[in-house]
């Protein structure tokens, strides 16, 4: 004799205020699998959480590296893998730079050594690189921080294998084209800080230059300008 069905309920739906809902599977619905930690399984495929960055021609080589590691490393990528990930990531332009050194099982050190003189060759040289970083002028109302970043990329470029000739152009063009002469006067009394030291020392001093006339122009505005 089968057993009576509750009124008011349907066969094979739980009660409402059941604890144990979440536990029970419906009927002939397969539950789904278990997949264990990859590190666990006997034949790991890649995991890819999020898409990889994007390598694009204009970009410098060395930063989006240093984004890309941050990623295969979140991913768990493994040596073998990393150099497929790092081809998908090019965009077409630079893709048709090096696909004609791209070969079959190439490794990473190849395939950075490819990235390396092929985008070299299809951007500017470094001779233009110093003439702009020479030609860079911060604006009137350029965040200093920001400036001094535009000019710190352009002497990389400019000067990528020697580390001492690169601060000095630098320190030297900063100082030079902040656009404020009081202020430069006063970074150049200080050789014996760092590039950033300095750079600290230039926001210090803006600031306090801009609180200055700041609380100057309040006193304007209340008491008329001071007589000569």
């Amino acid at each position: 004799m089968a057993a009576e069905q509750p009124v008011g309920e349907l066969p094979g739906l739980v009660p409402a205020g059941d604890q144990n809902a979440q536990n029970i599977v419906p009927p002939n619905i397969a539950p789904p699998p278990l997949i264990p930690p990859r590190q666990n399984r006997a034949n790991p495929g890649l995991q890819l959480v999020r898409t990889p960055p994007i390598l694009k021609l204009s970009m410098d080589l060395d930063t989006y590296l240093r984004r890309f590691d941050a990623y295969t490393n979140s991913i768990g990528a493994t040596p073998v893998e990393i150099p497929h990930l790092l081809i998908n990531s090019l965009d077409d332009e630079t893709l048709q730079y090096i696909e004609r050194h791209l070969v079959d099982n190439i490794t990473l050190p190849e395939l950075l050594a490819v990235l390396r003189r092929e985008m070299g060759i299809s951007r500017l040289n470094r001779e233009d690189f110093k003439a702009k970083l020479k030609k860079s002028l911060r604006g009137r109302n350029e965040d200093v921080r920001s400036y001094y970043s535009k000019l710190w990329n352009l002497a990389k470029r400019a000067w990528p294998d020697n580390m001492e000739v690169r601060n000095s152009n630098l320190r030297d063009v900063f100082i030079g084209n902040i656009q404020d002469s009081s202020i430069s006067a006063r970074l150049r009394e200080r050789p014996e800080v760092t590039n950033e030291q300095l750079l600290d020392l230039a926001v210090t001093l803006l600031n306090c230059k801009n609180a200055s006339l700041s609380r100057q122009s309040e006193v304007n505005a209340v008491f008329g300008p001071q007589s000569a």
